[in-house]
């Protein structure tokens, strides 16, 4: 039977793995890939969004990540290695924003800051849920939780926010 320490040790060990890997191999520097990704959130999933431009910052977005696989870190040292803090924070930065375009690009309405010129309007029956995603096998995958508007002394009603 796995524990939850075995667990924890799998991915203890995992997360060496990758650290070696990425301190001993020549490649791309992170900051081009960031500075891609930075490009194309901006561009395409900024708080007015289209559905093409949100189609373009995925593609954007899975380019960066295959183009990541060859990443390096240049600063070998094990003590205070910003390079690979950096780099490290790179994949999750690449993680967020890949879930956070699919988010935009299912939710087809507008609520909150999410506004998409297709829909301007809120889609309550259809969309009063929370947008997660899980990452299976290096695949994202949504799926979706009800929103909970009971709190313990009164029901919380949306409200529409307006700019």
């Amino acid at each position: 039977m796995v524990t939850s320490d075995d667990l924890l040790d799998a991915a203890v060990e995992r997360a060496r793995e990758r650290v070696d890997a990425l301190l001993s191999r020549q490649g791309r520097n992170h900051a081009e890939i960031r500075s891609a990704v930075q490009e194309t959130m901006t561009a395409n999933v900024n708080v007015f969004r289209e559905r093409g431009g949100l189609e373009t910052a995925l593609e954007d977005l899975r380019e960066a990540r295959e183009a990541y696989k060859d990443v390096a870190v240049s600063d070998p040292s094990r003590t205070f290695n910003t390079d690979l803090i950096h780099t490290m924070e790179t994949r999750n930065i690449l993680d967020i924003a890949e879930a956070l375009t699919m988010g935009a690009l299912a939710r087809r309405e507008f609520r909150g800051a999410h506004w998409r010129k297709e829909r301007q309007e809120r889609d309550d029956e259809n969309w009063l849920k929370h947008t997660l995603v899980s990452w299976n096998d290096g695949e994202p995958e949504l799926w979706y939780k009800p929103a909970i508007l009971e709190g313990a002394n009164k029901t919380y009603e949306p409200k529409t926010r307006s700019y």
